[in-house]
C-alpha cells in the first residue's frame, strides 16, 4: 500500500513540479535562439473571432488601430460568427479605417469560421484574436520577427491578466498563468511549445491546417505545425491582456471548456506528431497536459490510499501527507465559499484553483468520454 502511496505521489509532484523543472534546467543548456530581424515585414492580417461582441468590440477595434505595424502591410479582419447583436454594425462603422467584417452565416463555430475566414485571406502572417484580448500596441510586430527565422512556423504571444475586482479567482487566475508562462518561456529556448495562447498567437498562412470545427484550434493547430517540421516559439514580449473572472463557477465553466477542447484535440493531434515521429513533442505534451488531465484520478487515489495506509499501516509520512491533502481542501473549500481580498486571500487563492481546476478536468474527461463537443461558444465578457 506504501509503494502506491509513494508512485502516486510522484506522479503527482513531476506533473507540476519536476516536469516544469526538467524543461528549465535542459533549456538553460538549449542553443535554439530564434533568429530575428528587426525590421521584417511581412504582410499580416489580424482576425478577430466575435460572436455576439456588442459590449466590447468597438474596444477591441480601437485597440487593434493602435498597432504600429506598417499600415500598408497590415489589415484588421473581424470573424462573425453568426452573430445576432449588434456586432456587425458596430464593425462596419469603422470601415473607414480600413476594418473588415467577414460574416459567417449559421453559426458554424469559432474554428470553422476561422477555417474559412484563412482560406479567404492572402497575407503571409495570420495573427488569432479573440474580441476580449487588448493588445500592447507592438505585439504583432514582436511576434511576427520571429518569423524571419525559416524554422519558426507559429508563435505564441504572452497573457497577462488584471482583475476585474480583488479575490480568490482573480489571485490565483495571475498565478497560475505566471507558472504557465514560465513553462513556454523554457519550452520555447528548449525547441517548441506544444500549445497557443488562443488570444494571442500568430503563424505562416502557408502552414495552416484546416481542423474539424468541434476542435479547439489554439491547442491543435500548433501539433499541425510542428508535424510539418517547424517550430512554435514563445514571444514573452507579445502581450495581451484579458480581465480574471470574478466567480470560481465562471472560471470552473471556461476551464471545463478549454480541457475538454484540449482533449479532443491531444485525440486529433497526437497521431500526426506519431505519423511524423516527433516522439519528443509528444512526450513533452504528455508530461505537460496530459498528467494534469489525469491529476483527479490521481488525487482521489491518493486520498483513498492515504486514508486506508493510515487505518492499516500508520507512519509519519501517510499521517503527515493524510494531513496535508486534508489541509489543503479544506482551504479551498473555504476559498470558494467567501470571497477573501488582500493578502489573505492568497493563502486561499492556490488551493481553490487547485481544487476548481482539478474538478473541471474530472468534468472535461466525463464528457469527453460520453459526448461529442460542441462547435459554438459563447462571448467571454464576464
Amino acid at each position: 500500500m506504501n509503494f502506491l502511496l509513494y508512485v502516486l505521489v510522484g506522479i503527482i509532484l513531476f506533473a507540476y513540479i519536476g516536469y516544469p523543472l526538467t524543461i528549465f534546467i535542459f533549456s538553460i543548456f538549449s542553443n535554439h535562439k530564434v533568429k530575428k530581424e528587426l525590421q521584417y515585414y511581412p504582410t499580416v492580417s489580424l482576425l478577430i473571432a466575435a460572436y455576439n461582441e456588442e459590449k466590447i468590440i468597438a474596444e477591441k477595434i480601437n485597440n487593434a488601430l493602435l498597432t504600429n505595424y506598417p499600415k500598408d502591410k497590415f489589415e484588421i479582419v473581424v470573424v462573425s460568427d453568426g452573430s445576432t447583436d449588434n456586432t456587425d454594425e458596430i464593425v462596419k462603422s469603422f470601415s473607414d479605417f480600413g476594418v473588415k467584417l467577414y460574416r459567417v452565416e449559421g453559426r458554424v463555430g469559432k474554428t470553422e469560421a476561422r477555417n474559412q475566414a484563412v482560406l479567404m485571406d492572402k497575407s503571409d502572417i495570420i495573427v488569432f484574436s479573440d474580441a476580449t484580448g487588448m493588445y500592447e500596441s507592438d505585439a504583432i510586430c514582436k511576434m511576427v520577427q520571429n518569423f524571419s527565422d525559416e524554422s519558426v512556423g507559429m508563435v505564441s504571444g504572452s497573457l497577462k491578466y488584471f482583475e476585474q475586482n480583488e479575490g480568490t479567482m482573480g489571485l490565483a487566475t495571475k498565478i497560475y498563468w505566471s507558472y504557465e508562462s514560465s513553462i513556454k518561456n523554457a519550452q520555447s529556448k528548449l525547441w517548441t511549445l506544444t500549445g497557443a495562447i488562443g488570444c494571442i498567437n500568430a503563424f505562416r498562412r502557408k502552414l495552416y491546417h484546416v481542423l474539424p470545427p468541434n476542435i479547439i484550434e489554439d491547442f491543435t493547430e500548433p501539433l499541425m505545425i510542428i508535424s510539418q517540421g517547424y517550430r512554435v516559439v514563445f514571444e514573452k514580449e507579445a502581450l495581451t491582456y484579458e480581465r480574471t473572472t470574478q466567480k470560481p463557477s465562471q472560471e470552473f465553466s471556461m476551464r471545463v471548456r478549454v480541457i475538454r477542447g484540449g482533449m479532443k484535440g491531444f485525440l486529433y493531434g497526437s497521431r500526426f506528431l506519431i505519423k511524423s515521429k516527433n516522439y519528443v513533442s509528444l512526450l513533452q505534451l504528455i508530461g505537460h497536459k496530459v498528467l494534469r488531465w489525469l491529476m483527479p484520478i490521481f488525487l482521489l487515489a491518493l486520498f483513498l490510499t492515504s486514508i486506508t495506509s493510515y487505518f492499516y499501516a500508520n507512519n509519519a509520512v501517510v499521517t503527515f501527507l493524510l494531513h496535508a491533502q486534508m489541509i489543503c481542501y479544506a482551504l479551498a473549500i473555504l476559498g470558494l465559499k467567501w470571497h477573501i481580498p488582500g493578502k489573505l486571500g492568497k493563502i486561499f487563492s492556490i488551493p481553490t484553483y487547485f481544487l476548481v481546476l482539478n474538478v473541471a478536468s474530472l468534468k472535461a474527461l466525463y464528457l469527453t468520454i460520453t459526448e461529442d463537443l460542441e462547435a459554438t461558444w459563447e462571448t467571454n465578457i464576464y
